[in-house]
C-alpha cells in the first residue's frame, strides 16, 4: 500500500485522526504490513515485538497472561497499546479469521501522545473521557446555552424587607427596584417571599389596608437555586414547584431572582409552553396534544446535547403533572382524593424517558369508604386514560387497574410483608419496582409509612439483600466482541441489549446498596451519591459509575428515537454498526465498569455463597 494509502486508514481511526499533519505522515511512513493465516498466534512484550497493531482486515483475538480471553478485534481497530503503555507486561493473540495487519513501532506511537488529545484518549480515566464525549457533542449542536450556569442570566434586583413593612412601603420598595418580589425576613431568621401578585390579591380580594404588614402575605419556603448551577436546573425547579421565579443563592446568602421568562428566552424551547398546556387542560384530548410535545421536547434536548438523565428529571416532572391531571379528571367527584397514587419502576426513580410501559399502584387510607366495585371502575379509568396519553399497559400487570396494586394501607403493608418473608423469584420483582415508587399526589405519608417499614425490616434481615441482590449477576456483561464487545445476531443485525448488559446491573445493584444503608431517595444518580457520602462507594468509582449508566442511557434513547421516528417499536438494543468507532470504544470501558461493580456487588452480599 502507498504511504497515501495508510495515512487515509490511520486518520479513520480516533484518536489519531486528532494528529497534526506532520505526526500523521511520521505514522504512514512508519508502519509496514503484515499478514497472518487463520490459527497463528503472537504475542506483545517490551522486549519482544513492541508494535502497536492496526486491523485492515480479519480478526484477532487477545488474551492476558493466565491466557483468559479479553477481546476480539476487527478490521478498523487497533490492539497492543497496554503493553506499549506499560499497562501489561505482555498479552497474547490469536488469529481467528486471516488477518492483514498495519504494525507500528513503539517509538512513533510514543511520539503521537505528544498529542493532549490522544494523550488523554490512551491516559484519562472514564469518567473524564465520557465528560469529553458529552463536552464534544454540546460543541456540535451548540447547546452551551442549555448548560451554562444561573450567574450568566439577568437576575432582578433583591430586595430584602422585614415582616413588619407595611403593604404601601413594600410597593414603593419594589418600584424603587423595578422587580416584582421581596425576601421577607421572619422569626428566627426564617425567609419567606412576597410577589406583586400576593399584594395585589390581598389589596384587592381581601380588603386589606394598606398599612397592612406583609409578613401574613409570605410564602414559605424560598425556593432557591445556587448561582454555579446549571440553568437547566434552573428550568426544572421552577417545573417541579409550579412556580415562576427563583431566588439566586451564592455561598453566603441570596444575591437576587431568576424570572422565568429570561429563562425561557436564553432556552428558547418549548417547555413552558407544555407547562401552561398541562395547567389549562381539562380534558384527555388536550393532555394528549400536550403528550405530543412532550415528545418533541424529548428528542429536542437530545438533539442539542443535553444529558439523558438531566432530560428524564425534566420529562418526569412534567409527567407526573400529566398523571395528576388524569388523576382529577378520572375522579370528579373527589371519592378518592386521599388516595396516594404511586408510580414506580424507572418512572418511580425518574428516569424513564420516553414511554415504555406503566407501573403504578394506589394506596388508600383505612378509613376511606368505597366498594369494590367503585374502586375497580375508578382504576380501570385511571389505567385507560394513561393509555390514552401514550403509556402502554404494563405486560406483568402492575399497574392500579390490577386489585393487588390497589389496596388500603394495612393491607398492602401486609402484602408488603408477606413478599419479604416468602421470598421468590416474581415477589423479588415486585419489591424491586415497588422500592422505587414515588407519590404523585394523594397523602404520600402511606407511602412514606410503607416504605419505612420495609426498610426496617431489610435491617433486621440483612441476609434478604444477599437473595435480594442476586439478579444483579443474571445477565452476562456483553465484552469480548469488536474491541470487547459481544453482540447479537437478530434478523441478521448485531444487537447488544444495553439494559440486560449493564443499565439493570447498575440500577439494581445500586438498589440493594441503599436499601441496606436506609437510603430512601429513589434516583439512581442520587441514590449513588448518597453511597459516596457514606463512603459506600469511593468518589472515584462512584463518579465512573453515574457516568457510565448515563452513557449507556443515552446510546439507549439515541436508539429509541431511532426506532420511534422510524415507525418501529421500540426495545433495549443499540445496533452496533450505527455506533463509531469512538461509542464503541466508550462503551466497551464502560462495560468494564459495569464488571467491575458487579465484582464488589458479589464480595459485598457474598453472592458465591448464595444459591
Amino acid at each position: 500500500m502507498s504511504i497515501q494509502q495508510q495515512r487515509q486508514f490511520i486518520e479513520n481511526i480516533a484518536p489519531f485522526n486528532e494528529l497534526s499533519q506532520l505526526l500523521l505522515n511520521d505514522m504512514a511512513g512508519a508502519v509496514d504490513v503484515v499478514y497472518f493465516q487463520m490459527g497463528a498466534s503472537f504475542e506483545i512484550s517490551l522486549s519482544e515485538n513492541a508494535f502497536l497493531f492496526f486491523v485492515i482486515k480479519g480478526r484477532v483475538a487477545e488474551f492476558d497472561s493466565a491466557k483468559r480471553h479479553q477481546a476480539t478485534y476487527g478490521a478498523h481497530t487497533f490492539f497492543g497499546e497496554a503493553v506499549l503503555l506499560k499497562q501489561e507486561d505482555r498479552l497474547f493473540y490469536e488469529v481467528t479469521e486471516e488477518a492483514i495487519l498495519y504494525r507500528l513501532p513503539q517509538d512513533i506511537f510514543l511520539a503521537c501522545l505528544t498529542s493532549e488529545s490522544v494523550k488523554s484518549f490512551f491516559v484519562d480515566d472514564i469518567t473524564t473521557k465520557l465528560n469529553k464525549h458529552h463536552s464534544q457533542l454540546q460543541a456540535e449542536s451548540s447547546s452551551e446555552m442549555m448548560m451554562a450556569s444561573v450567574s450568566q442570566a439577568p437576575l432582578k434586583k433583591l430586595v430584602i424587607l422585614p415582616q413588619t413593612t407595611s403593604i404601601k412601603a413594600c410597593v414603593m420598595a419594589l418600584n424603587e427596584a423595578n422587580t416584582d418580589a421581596c425576601i421577607v425576613e421572619g422569626d428566627e431568621g426564617q425567609q419567606g417571599i412576597v410577589t406583586i401578585t400576593d399584594l395585589l390579591n390581598a389589596l384587592a380580594l381581601k380588603d386589606a389596608p394598606l398599612s397592612s404588614a406583609i409578613g401574613s402575605l409570605a410564602n414559605y419556603p424560598v425556593v432557591s437555586v445556587h448561582q454555579f448551577d446549571y440553568l437547566f436546573n434552573a428550568l426544572l425547579k421552577m417545573t417541579q414547584h409550579h412556580i415562576n421565579r427563583l431566588a439566586v443563592r451564592s455561598d453566603t446568602g441570596l444575591i437576587g431572582f431568576l424570572h422565568q421568562k429570561e429563562l425561557m428566552s436564553m432556552f428558547a424551547n418549548q417547555s413552558g409552553l407544555v407547562t401552561f398546556s398541562i395547567q389549562q387542560a381539562d380534558d384527555l384530548e388536550t393532555l394528549k396534544t400536550a403528550m405530543g410535545q412532550i415528545d418533541s421536547l424529548v428528542a429536542s434536548l437530545f438533539n442539542r446535547g443535553v444529558k439523558t438523565h438531566y432530560i428524564a428529571k425534566l420529562v418526569n416532572a412534567l409527567h407526573r403533572k400529566v398523571i395528576e391531571k388524569v388523576v382529577q379528571i378520572c375522579d370528579k367527584n373527589n371519592q378518592f382524593n386521599q388516595a396516594c397514587f404511586l408510580v414506580m419502576g424507572s418512572e418511580g426513580r425518574a428516569e424513564q424517558v420516553l414511554r415504555t410501559d406503566q407501573d403504578n399502584a394506589l394506596l388508600l387510607p383505612d378509613a376511606l369508604e368505597y366498594s369494590t366495585a367503585e374502586l375497580q371502575a375508578y382504576t380501570d379509568a385511571l389505567t385507560q386514560a394513561l393509555v390514552t396519553l401514550g403509556f402502554p399497559r404494563c405486560s406483568g400487570n402492575i399497574m392500579v387497574c390490577n386489585p393487588l396494586w390497589s389496596k388500603k394501607f394495612t393491607e398492602f403493608n401486609t402484602m408488603i410483608k408477606d413478599w419479604l418473608r416468602s421470598p421468590n423469584e416474581n415477589t423479588f420483582m415486585n419489591l424491586a419496582i415497588f422500592v422505587d415508587a414515588e407519590p404523585v399526589c394523594g397523602d404520600e405519608q402511606l407511602l412514606l409509612d410503607t416504605k419505612k417499614m420495609l426498610l426496617d425490616w431489610i435491617a433486621g434481615h440483612k441476609q434478604f439483600l444477599s437473595h435480594f441482590a442476586k439478579p444483579v449477576l443474571q445477565f452476562e456483561t456483553p465484552v469480548s466482541f469488536f474491541g470487547s464487545l459481544v453482540t447479537e445476531n437478530i434478523k441478521q443485525e448485531s444487537k447488544i441489549d444495553l439494559k440486560k448488559g449493564g443499565i439493570f446491573p447498575i440500577v439494581h445493584g445500586v438498589r440493594c446498596l441503599a436499601m441496606e444503608r436506609g437510603i430512601t431517595k429513589n434516583n439512581t444518580h442520587w441514590r449513588i451519591k448518597a453511597l459516596m457520602d457514606q463512603k459506600v462507594l469511593t468518589e472515584k468509582f462512584g463518579l465512573e459509575l453515574g457516568e457510565t449508566l448515563n452513557y449507556l442511557n443515552s446510546l439507549r434513547l439515541e436508539a429509541m428515537l431511532f426506532q420511534q421516528q422510524a415507525g418501529l417499536e421500540m426495545d433495549n438494543f443499540v445496533r452496533v454498526d450505527r455506533l463509531t468507532q469512538q461509542q464503541q470504544g466508550l462503551l466497551k470501558e464502560s462495560f468494564l465498569v459495569v464488571n467491575r461493580f458487579k465484582k464488589l456487588i458479589e464480595h459485598h452480599f457474598k453472592l458465591h455463597h448464595v444459591l
